[in-house]
């Protein structure tokens, strides 16, 4: 399961998505409403397994 962690650091498609994950957190944080809370959970998850796909990958 390491394995393939890792190699989501240098997956293109899954970069792109952490960079959207990143862009909801910064552009819509002073938004509320269950749908936005929703986006920032997603957004965090992402950016979670990101790193830790990077600390896999090393």
């Amino acid at each position: 399961m390491t394995d393939l962690l890792a190699q989501l650091a240098f997956s293109p498609l899954y970069i792109i998505t952490v960079l959207m994950a990143f862009r909801v957190i910064v552009f819509l944080r002073k938004e509320k409403g269950f749908i936005h809370y929703l986006c920032k959970i997603w957004a965090v998850i992402h950016i979670l397994i990101y790193l830790l796909a990077i600390y896999f990958s090393s």
